[in-house]
């Protein structure tokens, strides 16, 4: 497969999916957000040397 055509596939893709998805952007924001404190927590515990 070319390039091109691997293009040309993603972009048919993209205009068959449209405005159709429905998920408020402030989940995945919070989603974020959550996972990133839980990594910052992990790593807090985990690192004894501070």
């Amino acid at each position: 497969m070319s390039i091109h055509t691997i293009a040309l596939l993603a972009s048919e893709a993209a205009e068959e999916a449209g405005e159709h998805s429905e998920i408020n952007p402030f989940i995945y924001g919070g989603t974020a957000l959550v996972v990133l404190l839980l990594l910052l927590f992990l790593v807090t515990r985990f690192n004894v040397d501070r």
